[in-house]
């Protein structure tokens, strides 16, 4: 264990499922042990799980979140350390997607509302966050996973309006979820990802999502002379 609590590679790599202390935030008494999850889970359910007068659309924050929470498919784990590098933080998103993978369920229906969270609270430079966010997200969609980000502060604009801040969350975090078919907007700005998604849904696409790619992928033409 390198000087302030912060771990090197070798032993990231010697820990086991149950050292990366994935917690189902569905256990009480797991979650009041540590007060990071404590506060995310406030969060969670005070916030992500209910609608917002800004968000824009009717419906929870993400919609995902409460099957999620009703399966008990929602977990959570913490890192703790404030001079953590890019590095540390990549590892344990790597480490995250190996449990994600073992955790069940691991295929079915019922798989798809499984999701994680690697928090953490002891981060202070939130740069680091997007960083392994944007590394790491095209191996995570090339695996049909979605990777994002969130932490105090955080500006990505909600998708339904651009004042709204559906990212922005009391601890830094990275969280990972099974792609689903209304993840096209988050995946049409690169080729390959958006390869990915067709070969997953392109067979069953919602009729919304349709028209929303029409909407993005056909050309409008210019006018012909007479």
């Amino acid at each position: 264990m390198a000087k302030g609590g912060v771990m090197t590679r070798a032993d990231r790599d010697s820990r086991s499922h149950l050292e990366l202390g994935l917690v189902n935030l569905s256990d009480p008494g797991a979650v009041r042990d540590e007060p990071a999850l404590v506060e995310l889970d406030g969060w969670v359910r005070s916030f992500l799980t209910r609608p917002h007068a800004d968000l824009g659309r009717s419906g929870p924050v993400c919609p995902f979140t409460v099957p999620s929470l009703s399966r008990k498919l929602l977990w959570a784990g913490v890192v703790r350390g404030s001079a953590l590098s890019e590095e540390d933080i990549s590892l344990a998103v790597e480490k995250l997607v190996d449990d994600f993978a073992r955790i069940g369920p691991v295929d079915g229906g019922r798989a798809l509302y499984k999701a994680a969270m690697v928090v953490f609270p002891d981060l202070t430079d939130y740069s680091l966050i997007d960083r392994v966010q944007q590394a790491r997200k095209p191996q995570a969609v090339a695996g049909g996973l979605m990777l994002g980000q969130f932490y105090p502060g955080c500006a990505e604009p909600g998708l339904w309006n651009e004042h709204f801040r559906p990212l922005e969350c009391p601890l830094p975090m990275l969280a990972l979820r099974h792609m689903v078919p209304s993840d096209l907007p988050f995946l049409d700005a690169d080729a390959a990802w958006m390869e990915s998604y067709l070969k997953r849904f392109a067979p069953t696409v919602p009729l919304q999502v349709r028209a929303t790619m029409v909407q993005r992928l056909v050309r409008p033409r210019e006018p012909r002379g007479e």
